[in-house]
């Protein structure tokens, strides 16, 4: 694959960083339209994407330094860089911060919380799923090894230097399993938008359903770092995608029980 997009001199620009900022304003635009649809305010959810970015890049930089703090001592530009790989730990500390810095966010600003996870559940969907494909062309979140036809090889040397990507053998593209799942769920929940009957529906759809998909996709990636629970029967992030079943589950089953005025608002902006 192309884990180097283009060589100026010193400076490097990976294909994973390209495509991370394409689905960054790719998700940030489709959560404009989607809020505006869900009679929302647009300039908020915009405002309420960068604060999620930002939280999440700099709150895992904080927790990757304090946990390394000799090699930041030695590599601080290295360290803080965009491109830097970080644990399944830091990451989702980082994430973590993110969703406390939103929640205060939503909190000031008194938007509703289940309509606004409604109008970002599509963008979610369609930014990661560019992400993923920025993930397979760099090498990074790879498969195990398989000896199916649509298997992919690596051969750059920048996999391995920057992902520990195997090369020469042909791995599972899990990255590509993990961008068609979103790019689908993006279409679904795009279709669902204006037929929702209750606030909360979009986002529990999505959570259900990634989380059902993210948890087999963990029985095919090759990468290490991902942490292990129940003494090495799952992975960390298994653990996630079952939490994100569990609560989708939880909003889908509680349709009809919460009595909301906004309701009927929804439904005839969305159509």
């Amino acid at each position: 694959m192309y884990p180097r997009l283009l060589q100026l001199g010193p400076i490097t620009l990976s294909t994973y960083g390209a495509l991370a900022a394409l689905g960054l304003i790719a998700a940030m635009l489709l959560a404009v339209r989607t809020a505006q649809r869900l009679r929302l305010d647009a300039n908020a959810v915009w405002n309420l994407g960068l604060l999620a970015v930002l939280a999440s890049f700099v709150g895992s930089r904080v927790v990757l330094v304090a946990t390394n703090w000799q090699d930041f001592r030695h590599f601080p530009l290295l360290m803080l860089s965009a491109v830097t790989l970080i644990s399944g730990k830091v990451f989702y500390a980082g994430l973590l911060i993110a969703l406390l810095a939103c929640l205060l966010y939503l909190r000031w600003k008194r938007m509703p919380l289940l309509r606004t996870l409604d109008a970002l559940a599509p963008a979610v969907a369609l930014g990661h799923g560019i992400v993923c494909v920025g993930c397979f062309m760099s090498g990074s979140a790879y498969g195990r090894p398989t000896a199916l036809p649509w298997g992919v090889t690596y051969h750059s040397q920048y996999a391995v230097l920057w992902a520990g990507t195997p090369l020469g053998v042909r791995l599972h593209p899990t990255q590509l399993y993990e961008a068609g799942a979103e790019l689908l769920l993006c279409a679904l929940l795009l279709w669902l938008l204006p037929r929702v009957q209750q606030a909360g529906e979009v986002a529990g759809a999505w959570m259900f359903l990634y989380g059902a998909a993210r948890f087999v996709i963990e029985f095919y990636r090759g990468d290490a770092g991902r942490g292990a629970i129940f003494h090495g029967l799952l992975t960390a992030t298994q653990g996630v995608a079952l939490l994100l079943v569990l609560a989708g589950g939880l909003l889908w089953l509680q349709r009809g029980s919460r009595k909301e005025p906004e309701r009927d608002a929804i439904k005839t902006n969305a159509a």
